[in-house]
């Protein structure tokens, strides 16, 4: 009888086990993600920029790749030039979070402003690795998801706690 009794608890034991490992892979669910896990594939579009009152325009290219057994967005500016930088999108918790990896050498990281809409996709700084406030680095990021194939972006770049350039992107997916 109680070898019966330590069975039960044992095949008891291994079904929660197996219930809590097929739950803790799960990533919760967020629209917002859910809509940037959308755009996986390769976007083009004009880009233009103001750094200190001088502007620019450029042909911008980006793409996006889920990873990681759908819990990252990789993003990746100018895939292939000397310019390349990329952008990892995840959860943390029931919050979307960015990592950036500049060529500038730092890793800004930012957290998605509150918003109902989840194609409207507004991050701003909480700080990151090889900066400090006062260095140059990406401040703010915002992707607003138009439709399935267009997407405008914004980003800002700081140094010193003021705006120092604002590039502005107008998408569309590349077929």
């Amino acid at each position: 009888m109680k070898a019966r009794h330590c069975l039960g608890c044992l095949a008891a034991t291994a079904i929660a086990f197996a219930t809590v490992v097929v739950h803790a892979g799960e990533e919760p669910k967020n629209p917002a993600f859910e809509r940037l896990k959308s755009l996986e594939g390769h976007w083009v579009g004009p880009a233009v920029w103001d750094e200190d009152g001088q502007k620019g325009e450029v042909e911008f290219e980006v793409s996006y790749r889920v990873t990681s057994g759908g819990s990252v967005v990789l993003e990746t500016m100018m895939p292939g030039t000397p310019g390349e930088m990329v952008t990892a999108y995840h959860l943390d918790g029931e919050d979307l979070v960015l990592v950036h990896y500049c060529t500038s050498g730092n890793q800004p990281r930012m957290k998605r402003l509150p918003s109902s809409d989840p194609s409207d996709l507004a991050f701003g700084c909480l700080g990151g690795t090889n900066m400090t406030e006062a260095d140059s680095h990406m401040h703010s990021a915002h992707l607003r998801i138009v439709d399935p194939d267009h997407v405008r972006g914004e980003w800002s770049s700081h140094e010193g706690g003021v705006v120092k350039w604002i590039a502005q992107a107008e998408l569309a997916r590349r077929k």
